[in-house]
């Protein structure tokens, strides 16, 4: 193989100026194919080893990485496996696969970026230490007002029966709020570690749509959970983050409809769709959730899974939505996963979780 032939096709990449870095060719199924003398010194390892590896025997979550990278055009941020090693990642998708360019992350990111992430990693920590302190007097007020709202306090005039009630449905409001946003630091905070086990994932679905069945009747909403011909529904994945994924993913769509219908579908994609999402071949679950009456703007898919960026636009209803969906995000790509919403005008929005199938 003539790895300066193969740079030298690339556009993004000069290769005089890289080959000092850290280079790794790697086929799309992640098998490293070259490396230069530089990557064998930053992974501390030979180069005869790693040409035995993949590349996810290095850094977390790299097909992941490499599809960000290849889609916003920019470095990305990676970790080593098993380390406090970061790196900066610059990735060219090329016939063979892939070309990685590692840096070292300090050496090119500027000081204010890297004092970013540390603040951003401390208040992640901070909110959850500060969790019951956060929700206690929250579930208090709770309490206190439903209990009033019941009679349990004395009888109340009409005035302050309609107060209470106010204070009890804003209170349970920010109760959810504050829960949603502590979901959203815990997934930022990377602390919860992917535990693999078998399980009937139609069934999960279906569990999941029993325990909202209250609300969904309560809202003439009718909720249709289907598969495809052939669909394998055991899957091999961490149980518990793909129900948490089906469960904020149902909530959206029925805190923002309240009449129509909403499928579930399950399905196999095959080889080619996988492929087109630059995810690494393999068995996967798509899972589609449909809604007939939740129609989106084009402002609004763009702030979908940012609520940082949300709240400097128009969209400042919706924060709530797109933390409850960055969690989504976060917990899918834990999952080795990608999630994305599609909308048609006048016809339905849909999400799609796509998630790797371990089980064989």
């Amino acid at each position: 193989m003539d790895i300066k032939k193969i740079l030298f096709r690339t556009s993004s990449i000069d290769v005089e100026k890289a080959l000092p870095d850290a280079l790794v060719l790697c086929n799309k199924d992640g098998k490293i194919e070259w490396v230069n003398d530089a990557a064998a010194e930053i992974f501390e390892t030979s180069k005869m080893h790693l040409l035995t590896s993949k590349i996810s025997d290095f850094i977390e979550n790299p097909m992941n990485l490499i599809n960000n990278s290849i889609t916003l055009h920019k470095p990305v941020i990676t970790k080593f496996n098993g380390k406090e090693t970061y790196f900066d990642m610059t990735v060219k998708e090329i016939e063979e696969g892939y070309v990685l360019d590692f840096r070292d992350a300090v050496a090119i990111c500027d000081n204010d970026n890297v004092n970013e992430d540390k603040v951003n990693t401390d208040k992640n920590q901070f909110l959850l230490k500060l969790a019951n302190d956060l929700k206690s007097p929250i579930q208090s007020i709770v309490g206190f007002s439903q209990a009033m709202a019941d009679g349990l306090g004395g009888e109340m005039n009409p005035q302050q029966e309609k107060y209470i009630k106010i204070i009890n449905k804003n209170s349970v409001d920010l109760m959810y709020f504050v829960a949603k946003l502590l979901e959203l630091s815990q997934t930022e905070s990377n602390i919860k570690q992917v535990e693999k086990r078998t399980f009937d994932i139609l069934g999960l679905t279906q569990a999941v749509v029993r325990f909202n069945e209250q609300l969904f009747k309560e809202k003439e909403v009718s909720i249709n959970v289907s598969s495809e011909a052939n669909f394998v529904k055991t899957i091999s994945n961490d149980e518990d983050v793909v129900k948490q994924v089906l469960q904020d993913l149902l909530e959206v769509v029925l805190k923002s409809v309240d009449m129509g219908e909403i499928n579930i579908n399950l399905s196999n994609p095959d080889e080619e769709f996988i492929s087109s999402k630059s995810l690494a071949p393999g068995n996967y679950t798509l899972i589609t959730l449909s809604s007939s009456t939740l129609l989106l703007s084009e402002n609004d898919l763009e702030c979908m899974f940012d609520p940082y960026k949300i709240v400097n636009s128009a969209n400042r209803k919706n924060v709530l939505r797109a933390i409850v969906l960055a969690s989504v995000k976060n917990l899918v790509q834990m999952l080795n996963g990608m999630v994305w919403v599609e909308s048609k005008i006048l016809k339905n929005t849909s999400f799609y979780v796509l998630i790797p199938n371990y089980y064989s």
